[in-house]
């Protein structure tokens, strides 16, 4: 009875996209699929927005039409990249087909609207699935400051760190500032010296987030006890938590240390601050001084987090025979760090980082093109007065195929040519002994794991050009794609986007 009248609604309010989209609901529930999907396109010509399209998607899904609904829902991505609807549409499509693809666009949809918890929570759920730590951590950082008392983001924040290799004693710089602020005050050079300047209460208020109170505290102590370096510390601490500007924390945090008898933890603190705003040395100088004054154990866990901030630093300078190769696993892309170095001997290839049968023989192959195309490569007799090495140094990972070629190749004419290789490059494509760079499988999902890892620049087999059409937009967008078809023609390009080359080796 509800069809028929739902139905003859339709007829007499034809140019209406209300009548046709509660038709269309009405058959999605009869579980008629493919009527709901007919209605609900028409309702969505009609102008029923975002209900009709979800409609529609969810119908042609259940139709076993998932093509359909996701080229719909791209489409609308590329004609409204702001709008999150059918972003986050799209996320919950791809989720278990393309894991990869539905992060950029979920990472997309934090952008749009970054106080969206749950558009955090999509972000880390995705990282978790793809494996990428460091893309979950930015991410849990986001989310925790918009829930700080959620304890899975608290454990999925201690993971993200285990899986980086950042030790859990430093934890506390990933945690909401209350957090931080607490944790700061129960360090032991700041525990002793509130303690001996009578301060504890003061101290506990601010803890506890109560900043007023935390000021009549300081405010009604004795004179001593506000003159001394538990009080600075105390101050700096609570500038902190009332949001004011940073440089306005760091001038309280280090007039703090000048106060006599400074405290460990105040240095601790500033040094943390440093470290987030990029300034690793001046950091790891009051990493030491804070190791120095007392808190040994907290500043030798910052070494760990210093190394692994310089390692990123790192990926941003050009660097001889530095590139990262892109492979492919059952869940994605990846990229895997290579690293080349040539040394006196007598032209010998080493290829080490846990490499598989087929990806040694991609090592050979790239090695005997060197070999073979020495004179027209620039290289002289470099290949036979030099051995390679080349290096995975992510050795967690095992890593096979032939499709590592172009990098490999790549890798070792700057390793003997002494040219750095641009900051962020990345490459995939088979090559021959003749130097002809072959199509390779899995591009799309190389690329977008390129996107995600951070690269600027990715070479790849011309004949792979049709992998690219069905990239997420923000992929094609904001990589810059080099299209190939030798390996000569590939160094040109290298070779063109530095700016400082190196010195042949003679």
């Amino acid at each position: 009875m509800l069809l028929t009248e739902l139905k003859r609604a339709v007829v007499l309010r034809p140019t209406e996209p209300s009548p046709r989209l509660a038709l269309a609901e009405a058959l999605f529930q009869e579980r008629d699929y493919k009527g709901a999907a007919e209605h609900a396109r028409r309702a969505l010509e009609l102008g029923g927005g975002t209900a009709a399209r979800r409609l529609l998607c969810g119908a042609w899904v259940r139709d076993g039409r998932q093509e359909e609904a996701r080229r719909m829902l791209e489409e609308c991505v590329r004609q409204s990249s702001g709008d999150v609807a059918p972003r986050t549409e799209l996320v919950a499509l791809l989720e278990d087909a393309r894991p990869d693809d539905a992060l950029v666009h979920a990472l997309e949809v934090t952008e749009a609207a970054p106080g969206e918890l749950e558009a955090w929570r999509a972000v880390v759920r995705l990282c978790e699935r793809t494996s990428r730590p460091d893309v979950a951590l930015r991410a849990l950082r986001r989310a925790r400051a918009l829930a700080p008392d959620d304890m899975r983001l608290s454990e999925a924040v201690l993971g993200a760190r285990a899986a980086l290799g950042l030790p859990s004693s430093t934890a506390m710089l990933d945690a909401p500032l209350s957090e931080q602020v607490a944790q700061a005050l129960a360090l032991p050079t700041a525990r002793t010296a509130l303690t001996q300047a009578g301060l504890t209460a003061a101290a506990e208020a601010l803890a506890r987030g109560a900043l007023a109170e935390a000021k009549r505290h300081l405010v009604v102590a004795p004179a001593p006890a506000r003159a001394s370096a538990a009080a600075a510390f105390l101050r700096a601490e609570l500038m902190g938590l009332e949001g004011r500007p940073a440089a306005q924390v760091e001038a309280a945090r280090r007039a703090s240390l000048e106060v006599p008898g400074a405290l460990g933890a105040a240095a601790l603190r500033l040094g943390d601050q440093l470290l987030e705003a990029g300034a690793l040395d001046e950091a790891g100088a009051l990493y030491a001084r804070a190791a120095a004054n007392g808190e040994g154990p907290a500043a030798a866990g910052r070494e760990a987090e210093l190394a692994e901030r310089r390692r990123t630093l790192a990926r941003d300078l050009n660097a001889v025979g530095r590139i990262g190769v892109l492979g492919w696993h059952p869940q994605g892309g990846h990229v895997s760090p290579l690293e080349a170095v040539a040394m006196p001997g007598r032209g010998v290839l080493r290829c080490t980082g846990r490499v598989g049968p087929e990806g040694q023989e991609s090592a050979d192959v790239a090695f005997s093109v060197l070999r073979a195309r020495a004179p027209t490569l620039g290289l002289g007799e470099l290949v036979a007065r030099y051995d390679l090495h080349l290096h995975y140094t992510d050795t967690e990972v095992g890593k096979d195929g032939l499709s590592s070629g172009l990098a490999l190749a790549l890798a070792g004419l700057s390793a003997y040519s002494q040219r750095p290789l641009p900051a962020r490059l990345a490459a995939t494509g088979e090559v021959s002994l003749s130097g002809e760079i072959r199509p390779v499988g899995g591009v799309h999902e190389k690329l977008v794991a390129a996107y995600l890892e951070g690269m600027r620049c990715v070479l790849h087999p011309r004949r792979n050009l049709k992998d690219i059409e069905a990239l997420p937009p923000e992929v094609s967008r904001r990589l810059r794609l080099v299209a190939v078809d030798t390996l000569d023609e590939a160094w040109r390009a290298v070779r063109a986007a530095t700016t400082a080359p190196g010195e042949n080796r003679r």
